[in-house]
Order: C-alpha cells, then structure tokens, then sequence
C-alpha cells in the first residue's frame, strides 16, 4: 500500500504527469526514511556514513519522484512565501531568477509577473513549502550549502532545474545526518572520558634543570 502525504503543492509518490526531467530528478527510487533509518540503529545494525566534506551527488542521494498538484497561490504571494522562508537577499533571489532587483522591488509592490517568471517563482515556493513542512531551520548557511552535483538550492534554480525536487534532496541528506549524529552519539555514550592527572602540564623531568 502506497501512503500518498501532501507537502504544500506536492506529494511524494508517484513519476510526475508531466513527464518532465532534470539534473536533479534523474535519480530513481526512495531513499530510506529517518525512522527506517533509527530502526536500524536500534537493533544494531550499521547505516554507512556519507562523506560530508564534499558535495553529494545525485549518485548517492536518491530522490523520490514527485508530481504537481493544485496551487492556489498567486505569483506576489509565492514570492511573499519565498521570502518568509529563505528570506534570500533581494540581489540574490534577483540573479536566481534572471531579473533586476528592481523587478523584485515592483513584485514586492503587487506589480504582475508575466508568466516565465511566476513558473520560476511557483518552483522557489514550492522549495520553501518542503523545507517549512519538515521543520528545517533555513539560514545563510544552508542557502550556501552545495549539494547537488556542486550547486547549492539557489543555483540550481538558477540552472534552469527543480528546486523543489533539490529541497527534496537536501532533506534526505539532512535527515541523514540527523540519524549518523545520534548514532555516533549512541556509540559513544558510554565511554569514559580519562581525567587529567595532576600534572598534566607539567614538564617532562628530563626537561627540569
């Protein structure tokens, strides 16, 4: 049985309708839960860890398809939405997008936004609504963070491929890692730390004179 959960304009379950594809979406399959992960951890067993200092690539996080469903929101409130949960600088979000600042500045005023640019921004929210749904804190760092094939979430936008499928991923790696710090923790539990002795920073007596 197939549990179909809506995250604000998407549901993880099946290939998309469109049939459309990118960079990021090439990947097939379901990575592992954050629970399914933790079951293993308590009964034992070993979750390989991911080599955190470098970038993950699509190779090693498998992102699960998702597909559209109704959005109800209008381009002004997407970007309203954008910035509420990345809040991206104003210069940032303007290069993400491919416009001036001062096209951001007139969306901001309730000016239109034609119909390239409001897909664009449509994509960015969705972005937002993955990493709002899980509870992810968002700061400068994370917007800086390169995971996919070396790009962070905004330069992915940028690139022309899916940011919301690039959330996607960014959550499973972050879930990841959320699983590898408690089981490190678990391992390492019950160790007993040595006390420094009571000379501990003195000279070696073949030093003293």
């Amino acid at each position: 049985m197939t549990t179909t959960m809506s995250f604000g304009g998407w549901i993880p379950d099946r290939p998309a309708a469109t049939g459309a594809s990118s960079n990021v979406t090439k990947a097939v399959g379901w990575v592992a839960t954050t629970m399914a992960m933790l079951a293993v951890v308590g009964t034992g067993g070993e979750i390989p860890l991911v080599q955190l200092h470098r970038p993950v690539s699509r190779n090693q996080i498998i992102v699960p398809p998702v597909v559209e469903v109704e959005h109800s929101r209008t381009p002004n409130e997407d970007l309203a939405r954008i910035r509420s949960v990345l809040s991206p600088a104003v210069s940032d979000l303007a290069t993400t997008l491919g416009v001036t600042r001062q096209s951001i500045y007139n969306w901001i005023n309730g000016e239109p936004v034609i119909a390239e640019n409001a897909v664009k921004l449509r994509d960015l929210s969705q972005a937002a609504d993955v990493l709002a749904h899980e509870g992810i804190v968002v700061n400068s760092s994370l917007l800086k963070r390169k995971f996919a094939d070396g790009k962070n979430l905004f330069q992915v936008a940028q690139a022309g491929d899916s940011a919301r499928e690039a959330a996607l991923m960014l959550v499973q790696i972050l879930k990841q890692e959320s699983v590898q710090r408690a089981r490190m923790s678990i391992r390492f539990a019950g160790r007993i730390k040595t006390p420094a002795t009571a000379d501990f920073d003195l000279p070696a007596s073949s030093d003293i004179t």
